[in-house]
């Protein structure tokens, strides 16, 4: 077989042959690694919405999907929604991380497209390459969240707007605003990314070449207008619920979880953010070189502009290239997320992904170290690659080092994020999850099991259940999986919260009595709270609670970590017991005294 005769064409073919070659890697590592053990909290949330999006079309077709799809707000809908179509062909729970994978391999496909785009298909395809290596697409590929694809899709925007050639093509113009909509679709924090595209669109439109203007802004409108309409199909009855979230875990009360407090322009919010970017995203060595190039990109342009006979020509000519789109969208990013103290879970990442196809621009002006970079580069990508199988597992360990102005960071990391969010509780080998581990799944069966036993009976006055644990392995979100799973029906569930009120015994009782909050008739404790996530709520305190309200422990159940789950229900007051009445009382039409007792 012969290759295709030109450069583009040779080297877009063996990026395609790498992305095959990583989702095959990827497939048998989750295949490996997942099946069969404890997703964290965040992954069995969005499993289940994927569940009760694939049950709803089971029972009532495509109008029945699409009201599932239109109410899981504030939950962005497109992994779920996409996780339940594939659902179709085999319900479980590892169908989510192909859709997951599917991603992975579209992002780095727009690595490559934005890396060619820059710096040549070469340089392109060792852009697209460092992007598959980095650590935090290999993690968050294995994590069932929203971060590669929030990722694969602001990438696609990109690619999308350089190919527009500064909104002169009205295709690519409506791609990349079907991108943003989906980017939106995907995450609903990606909100903060918008402004950076439209910046960035608008800076080339205006810098140079300002002919056909009019025609440029219809293709910027209708970039706008594709982004709107797309994202219309969630937003339109969802917008209000999830502004309310953003806003209160981004800015209000609930963002004090996530981050630390400090002023959003200074020092410690800058850093909050480029950790995240080095110890979750890039890793000090490749942080270290993307930093390098950039600082060599400036010097370069800066010398550029010295020289040119128009300096204000060069300047604008600058701001129109494609690079610097590239580096408002990520600078614009980098501001947006700095506005918020909730650092999120991947939240850097589409940026951070943005930033390899940026810096591979710089081997094109320092042709001399490009051998070397290059070799370096590979070296990194390979070492992360070996660090993230867990063939090996002292590689795989966390190691960091100190790094001037940021205190200690990453520079190895091959510890799989949803090992990671359960070890912070359960005991175990850091890097997996072990034979024992798979018995927090048997543990949800079970307890699904139990409570609809008793909401089966008719005894109790209602079936729903409140969690007092804030367990990292077994929770509401992953005891509702079970119910979807095992018993293709979803559960009636909420939290006992300790934020606002306290944690306090006055607080759960008011909650287990309120009947805005539904008056639960079960309730699930554990024997300590030890490690539980926050805000905490003190298992002590919550059993007190219950048994004043006239709950009572009925069943207790032993987990995989020595803890003991207990099971407590309140049922429905026995009706009165009429049948001496009855039999006393006279019949229709006789007199008193006559039936039971003699006269008189």
């Amino acid at each position: 077989m012969r290759l295709p005769a030109s450069e583009r064409a040779r080297w877009a073919l063996i990026v395609a042959v790498g992305i095959v070659a990583f989702v095959a890697m990827d497939l048998w590592w989750v295949l490996t690694y997942r099946d069969g053990y404890p997703m964290n909290v965040d992954e069995a949330g969005y499993t289940s919405i994927a569940l009760n999006n694939h049950l709803a079309f089971e029972n009532f077709g495509v109008r029945g999907w699409w009201s599932s799809v239109q109410t899981q707000t504030p939950n962005a809908p497109l992994l779920p929604a996409l996780t339940s179509v594939l659902m179709v062909v085999k319900t479980g729970l590892m169908e989510g991380y192909v859709v997951l994978i599917g991603f992975f391999a579209l992002l780095i496909a727009a690595a490559y497209g934005i890396g060619e785009r820059l710096a040549g298909p070469r340089l392109g395809a060792l852009g697209a390459f460092v992007v598959a290596t980095s650590e935090g697409a290999l993690l968050f590929s294995r994590e069932f969240v929203f971060a590669i694809p929030t990722a694969a899709m602001l990438a696609c925007a990109v690619y999308a707007l350089l190919r527009s050639e500064r909104m002169r093509s009205t295709p690519w113009a409506i791609a990349c605003g079907a991108s943003i909509g989906l980017m939106l679709l995907a995450r609903t924090m990606a909100i903060a990314f918008v402004p950076g595209l439209f910046a960035a669109a608008l800076i080339a439109m205006l810098a140079v070449e300002r002919t056909d203007l009019p025609r440029r802004f219809l293709n910027l409108g209708l970039a706008a207008l594709s982004a709107a309409l797309v994202a219309a199909a969630w937003y339109w009855n969802n917008l209000q619920p999830v502004l309310d979230y953003l806003t209160n875990y981004g800015y209000g009360a609930r963002s004090d979880y996530y981050g630390a407090e400090t002023s959003t322009v200074s020092w410690g919010r800058f850093r909050a953010v480029a950790d995240r970017v080095i110890t979750d995203d890039l890793l000090v060595p490749l942080a270290a070189l993307v930093v390098v190039a950039f600082i060599a990109l400036a010097v370069v342009a800066v010398r550029r502009v010295l020289a040119a006979e128009d300096r204000r020509e060069a300047v604008l000519r600058l701001a129109a290239s494609d690079a610097v789109a590239v580096g408002i969208v990520i600078a614009a990013g980098f501001a947006a997320l700095m506005t918020s103290q909730n650092g999120g879970n991947g939240f850097t990442l589409p940026i951070a992904m943005l930033m390899p196809p940026l810096a591979v621009v710089a081997l094109r002006f320092y042709r001399a170290v490009a051998l070397p970079a290059a070799a370096l580069l590979a070296a990194i990508g390979l070492l992360n690659l070996a660090a993230t199988s867990n063939l090996w597992q002292d590689l795989a360990k966390f190691r960091s080092v100190e790094v001037p102005g940021f205190d200690y960071q990453a520079w190895l990391n091959g510890t799989p994020r949803s090992v990671g969010a359960v070890r912070a509780q359960v005991p175990g080998p850091s890097t997996q999850f072990t034979e024992r581990d798979g018995g927090w799944l048997e543990a949800d069966a079970e307890l699904s099991r139990m409570l609809l036993d008793r909401i089966y009976t008719g005894t109790l006055p209602n079936g729903l259940t409140v969690f007092a644990s804030r367990h990292r392995a077994i929770s509401t979100n992953s005891l509702q999986v079970a119910a979807l799973l095992y018993h293709r029906t979803s559960l009636p569930l909420t939290q006992l919260e300790s934020e606002p009120g306290g944690d306090t015994v006055a607080n759960y009782e008011h909650q287990l009595t309120d009947p805005e909050k539904g008056l639960p008739s079960l309730l699930v404790t554990m024997n300590r709270n030890t490690d539980d996530f926050d805000p905490l709520v003190t298992q002590a305190k919550a059993e007190a609670a219950a048994r004043r309200v006239g709950f009572r422990r009925e069943q207790t159940m032993a987990l995989p970590d020595g803890r003991q789950l207990r099971l407590w229900v309140r049922r429905a007051p026995e009706p009165p017991d009429t049948t001496l009445s009855r039999r006393s009382s006279p019949a229709r039409g006789e007199p008193a005294g006559e039936r039971g007792s003699p006269r008189g």
